[in-house]
């Protein structure tokens, strides 16, 4: 009986998990869409490095504090975007296409003059802002269904086995 109550309580935690990772994406969107609205003000009103501008606005998604953190310790910035992306999204619930924008954004982020570096950002932020809207969407339509599937999922294993 302990072993049929697990297996639904698995099966409904597996649904919930799933469900969860669609509230992370579109968080982390929205925090990166935040950034790059800072990023473009300090670059119009400071010229501010883009490694201090990171520094300043990226505390909120980890592979921002990675980037700063290699910055520090002296690899060159695109690298330094490189290994914090790759190393900092995991389970961020970010699909590939998303973290392809980002690497790009990061790319020519700082390769530019003024107005090309806010050129950059506002193409960016266009692109990141209709994945937000798909992921809310997705958000939206999706959330419920993968909670309900893990759970009633979990009653018809623990009907099977029972």
């Amino acid at each position: 009986m302990l072993g049929i109550l697990a297996v639904a309580a698995a099966s409904a935690m597996a649904g919930y998990m799933e469900s969860r990772k669609l509230g992370i994406r579109v968080t982390q969107l929205e925090k990166f869409l935040a950034f790059l609205s800072a990023a473009k003000t300090e670059i119009r009103y400071s010229a501010m490095p883009v490694e201090r501008i990171v520094e300043k606005h990226g505390s909120g998604l980890k592979f921002l504090v990675l980037c700063t953190g290699y910055c520090a310790q002296g690899e060159v910035f695109r690298d330094a975007w490189e290994r914090g992306l790759k190393e900092g999204t995991a389970g961020s619930g970010l699909t590939q296409q998303d973290i392809d924008y980002i690497r790009s954004f990061g790319l020519g982020f700082g390769a530019t003059d003024v107005e090309g570096q806010l050129s950059h950002c506002q193409l960016y932020f266009n692109f990141l802002s209709d994945a937000l809207t798909e992921a809310k969407k997705e958000k939206e339509q999706k959330s419920k269904l993968y909670f309900m599937l893990g759970i009633f999922g979990g009653i018809a294993a623990a009907l099977l086995l029972s």
